[in-house]
């Protein structure tokens, strides 16, 4: 058994709402059930330390901060659409095996 530590949503919501945590939505220990838990990590920056310093010697702030931007919304793009496979593709075949 592995302990995991969440923060809770930090954000104020009407009197009826609760603040949700990831641990809200693993099963416990008390229902004898197996739950998984599943991570996976993106990047869309390969060598952007080297084309920002290009810039950064070239002094063109505008080509920095437009590498960065874009590589930040391809990874976030990206995570997207992994979670989405997951959900739809890779979940579903798992629970077909079982």
């Amino acid at each position: 058994m592995t302990q995991l530590h969440f923060l809770r949503q930090q954000t104020k919501k009407a009197k009826d709402l609760p603040n949700f945590c990831l641990s809200d939505f693993v099963a416990p220990v008390s229902l004898g059930k197996t739950d998984y838990v599943g991570m996976f990590a993106v990047t869309a920056g390969t060598g952007l330390e080297k084309l920002i310093e290009r810039y950064k010697a070239d002094l063109d702030d505008y080509s920095e901060i437009m590498a960065k931007a874009l590589a930040d919304r391809l990874a976030e793009a990206f995570a997207e659409l992994l979670h989405e496979r997951v959900r739809k593709e890779f979940w579903v075949m798992q629970k077909m095996r079982t």
